[in-house]
């Protein structure tokens, strides 16, 4: 019984973390939404601190085991791109910018997420990359590197509701990011037509 009371608390915990952020959200309010003894969490997690501790590694683990699903599931490096790409809710697991803010204030808390994505995620996604490049999906003169940099960088960029103002909807935005994305902003012929201007002044 035990654990299931214990899996009830760090399910309140995770939800209430997340809707409200870490600071804003006290053991009371998790006590009275399992409903428990506050005494109870604190015999399973002994503070705060210990219940955020397996917060964070209920969120680690769900995005290892949705990350693997979509890699198991695509059929080439391109076809998981645009899933991560077109479902990145879902991988942001409800994580919000409150909870993240908070998180600052749980150092190592923080640094287990910041270490799961620098030496999962990231090399796996590098990796994802490469094999694109050899099928030829990928262009290779541009470093797997530095275009997992890229895209972290616009997704956190995007992550900012505010960045939206006036730039339409949503849906037209991520259409448009997409098209940069996967096919830049030069027209096709540009690159055909400085090559034999060059040619011509030589």
């Amino acid at each position: 019984m035990g654990s299931v009371k214990k899996n009830a608390v760090l399910e309140a915990g995770r939800r209430l973390f997340l809707e409200q952020g870490i600071l804003q959200t006290s053991m009371e309010q998790i006590a009275e939404a399992v409903p428990v003894s506050k005494m109870t969490i604190y015999n399973y997690y002994q503070s705060k601190e210990g219940l955020l501790d397996h917060v964070v590694d209920s969120l680690i683990e769900d995005s290892w085991a949705l990350y693997r699903e979509v890699m198991d599931k695509a059929k080439d490096p391109l076809e998981a791109l645009t899933v991560f790409y077109e479902e990145q809710d879902r991988f942001a697991l409800r994580v919000t910018q409150q909870f993240i803010t908070d998180l600052v204030k749980f150092p190592d808390q923080m640094e287990k997420l910041l270490s799961f994505n620098r030496e999962k995620i990231i090399p796996e996604f590098e990796m994802m990359i490469f094999k694109g490049q050899q099928i030829g999906q990928i262009r290779k003169d541009i470093s797997p590197h530095l275009l997992v940099a890229f895209l972290t960088f616009i997704k956190e960029f995007t992550a900012r509701s505010e960045w939206y103002n006036g730039l339409g909807s949503l849906s037209a935005v991520s259409e448009q990011l997409m098209i940069i994305l996967y096919h830049g902003i030069l027209e096709k012929d540009i690159n055909h037509h400085s090559n034999s201007n060059d040619e011509g002044t030589k």
